[in-house]
């Protein structure tokens, strides 16, 4: 049996007795002699160094191991940073004030902290970059720190710093157009001969966006009269437009939310997303997530926007992963009262036209995350699941229920780790082009070649044609015995038999060239 001795980030908590999110991969010491094994335990992994690999127990030593082999964890390392006497690092560093591995560290300590170390500023060495870029998204041009040395190549900033890692799947999805691989789909269908009228494009495009704007809504649990829906139509049909700046968002936050619930800047108070949960005459609300501090708000909503046009302008980042960091960034700062899972949804949209003009339609990825919301949660839950475990916080019901923090771990939320939010990013613009982009398309070719069919061979109102075509599609081309009667007043047996029979076949060919089943697909 391999005996484990913690290292790295694992030994650095244990330490100095940390309370922080369990990794999904920890490093221990094995006692075997050569390359690193790997281990599952539980629903964890750790890595097993060769017992030939002796690491100094001392917190500098430890934190050089961890970022060579786990990467620059910045909401860990900030916590460590806060914990350890700064005169271990200062004694360390001026021992080796050129190593790479020295001014990494002494970057990191003054930047996260916003603290100076007692050190002298370098006068040699060639400049490193903070993150490798063989294993982050970084910016391309980083910002140049003449005391340490160090290329500031991080996507943000202090207040607010997301990372995203190129594992082996993130990478895999680096080449991947999504919006050309969408219009692709859209145009092999729609070129098929006899299909298409003069404005199936336009049309399509315009339910696509209606679709967006109902099932974003849905999402949140909400049923919005028609004027916010046209309110949240129009703003996802103008997406791409505008710079992102503050005003820009609290525009669109303005635009999707009731009348009462429009504001001027950023919330100013404690706030959780629950629901309420009556047991008999106990009352009680459930917490699924608590946002930062009100006090912090500002700053990391300034944070997120500068990571923003960093990455507009400077990153290797492509554009829907740029989209992804956006959006998450904003749903976890949760900077308004409400709106902010629909603004959230609508950034993806917005950023991603932004990085790429090329997009004449919308990609209705809110009606998978409708359709598959547990996978939504799940990704949800990477980030504010450890973060529950360890809020100390109180609900005052005698105050509208009004939520006090008691503990700040505002580090967080300023330090989320995206790798996931991308693959699942990734996952739902896929299964949006295939399922919910092109079954909006192949029902309405399905209509009007049917609507067609109807018109040539026989006079009907125009409201009681469309609910012909709509009786013939969803009982796949036939009408049923028991709405026989109704279609009959407008179509006489022959003509009806010779409709059916070509509707049949139309739905048959189209279903074969799509890869749709329209026979299933929802009426609209």
């Amino acid at each position: 049996m391999n005996k484990m001795i913690p290292v790295g980030y694992t030994w650095l908590i244990k330490h100095y007795s940390l309370t922080l999110p369990k990794m999904s991969v920890e490093y221990y010491q094995g006692n075997h002699h050569s390359g690193i094994k790997t281990v599952e335990f539980g629903d964890s992994v750790r890595k097993l160094l060769p017992n030939r690999l002796k690491v100094e127990e001392s917190p500098f030593e430890q934190l050089k191991l961890a970022i060579k082999y786990q990467g620059i964890r910045l909401q860990t390392l900030y916590v460590i940073f806060e914990t350890m006497d700064p005169g271990i690092l200062e004694d360390k560093i001026s021992q080796t004030p050129t190593s790479k591995n020295a001014r990494v560290i002494w970057f990191l300590y003054e930047w996260l902290l916003d603290k100076r170390l007692d050190l002298p500023d370098l006068t040699i060495g060639s400049y490193v970059d903070l993150f490798d870029s063989r294993y982050y998204f970084t910016r391309l041009n980083g910002t140049r720190c003449r005391r340490t040395r160090v290329v500031n190549n991080a996507l943000g900033s202090r207040e607010f710093c997301p990372t995203v890692r190129k594992t082996k799947d993130v990478k895999a999805l680096c080449d991947i157009d999504v919006y050309e691989l969408a219009y692709g789909k859209m145009q092999a269908f729609l070129e098929v001969d006899g299909l298409i009228n003069a404005n199936i494009v336009d049309r399509c495009i315009n339910y696509l966006y209606t679709k967006e704007s109902k099932t974003s809504s849905e999402i949140e649990r909400e049923r919005p009269d028609k004027q916010r829906l046209r309110r949240f139509n129009q703003t996802l049909k103008n997406a791409g437009m505008y710079h992102l700046s503050k005003q820009t968002l609290i525009h669109i936050q303005n635009q999707i939310v009731a009348d009462n619930s429009k504001v001027e800047d950023y919330r100013t108070e404690e706030i959780y997303v629950g629901e309420t949960k009556r047991f008999g005459s106990f009352m009680d609300e459930e917490i699924h997530f608590v946002g930062p501090k009100a006090v912090h708000v500002e700053g990391m909503m300034q944070g997120l926007l500068d990571t923003h046009n960093a990455l507009m302008s400077d990153s290797d980042m492509p554009p829907l992963m740029h989209a992804t960091v956006v959006s998450f960034g904003l749903v976890y700062i949760h900077p308004f009262d409400d709106g902010n899972g629909r603004t959230h949804r609508y950034l993806l949209h917005d950023v991603f036209k932004l990085r790429d003009k090329r997009h004449e339609f919308i990609i209705p990825i809110s009606a998978t995350i409708l359709k598959n919301s547990k996978d939504y949660d799940t990704v949800l839950n990477v980030i504010s699941h450890p973060l529950m475990l360890q809020l100390d916080y109180d609900l005052d019901e005698d105050n509208e229920f009004r939520i006090k923090i008691h503990n700040d771990l505002h580090y967080l939320y300023r330090y989320p780790d995206f790798t996931e939010h991308v693959k699942y990013i990734y996952d739902v613009m896929d299964r949006s082009t295939k399922f919910e982009l092109l079954s909006e398309v192949v029902y309405l070719v399905t209509f009007d070649a049917i609507k067609r069919l109807l018109n040539e061979n026989a006079d009907i109102p125009e409201n009681h044609l469309n609910n012909l075509v709509n009786i013939l599609i969803n009982n796949g081309g036939r009408i049923s015995q028991k709405k026989r009667d109704y279609v009959l007043k407008y179509l006489d047996n022959q003509v009806l038999q010779m409709v059916e029979d070509k509707a049949v076949n139309l739905m048959d060919d189209l279903e074969k060239h799509s890869g749709v089943d329209i026979r299933t697909l929802e009426l609209n």
